[in-house]
C-alpha cells in the first residue's frame, strides 16, 4: 500500500481509517459511505488487515455494538479501553456516525482535508 497514492479502494479505506484519532471510533457504514462501498466490504478489509499497528481496524464499530475483530472482541474492547474510546459500560465515547462528523473530527484535530472522493 502506498500512503501517498492509494491504488485500491482498500488502500483508501486504510488511509482514511488511519486518520481517525486515538479515542475515537467510526462505523462500518460511515467508512463505506466515505469510500463508495458497502459496510460488508469494509468488514472484509478489516478482517484482511495485516498491519494492526498501522491500520487501527479495532476503531471500526457496528452501529449497535463492537462488530467483529479477527483477534476476538475481548481484545478489541481492551485496545479501545487503552485508547479511552469506551465508557465504563463498554459503549463508545466518541463514535463517528456520519461523513460530516468524520471531516469535522479531522478538522478539529489538525487534518483539514478538502477532497472529493468518487465512488
Amino acid at each position: 500500500m502506498s500512503w501517498k497514492d492509494p491504488s485500491s479502494r482498500r488502500d483508501l479505506v486504510y488511509l482514511l481509517l488511519s486518520m481517525v484519532p486515538i479515542g475515537y471510533t467510526i462505523t462500518y457504514g460511515t467508512l463505506a459511505e466515505l469510500t463508495g462501498t458497502s459496510p460488508r466490504a469494509i468488514g472484509v478489509y478489516m478482517k484482511t488487515n495485516s498491519e494492526l499497528i498501522v491500520v487501527p481496524c479495532h476503531r471500526v464499530l457496528a452501529t449497535k455494538g463492537l462488530g467483529g475483530f479477527s483477534r476476538g472482541l475481548e481484545f478489541k474492547a481492551k485496545l479501545l479501553r487503552i485508547e479511552d474510546a469506551l465508557d465504563d459500560t463498554g459503549h463508545p465515547k466518541r463514535l463517528i456516525r456520519t461523513v460530516d462528523e468524520f471531516w469535522g473530527v479531522l478538522d478539529a484535530h489538525g487534518f483539514p482535508l478538502n477532497v472529493e472522493i468518487d465512488p
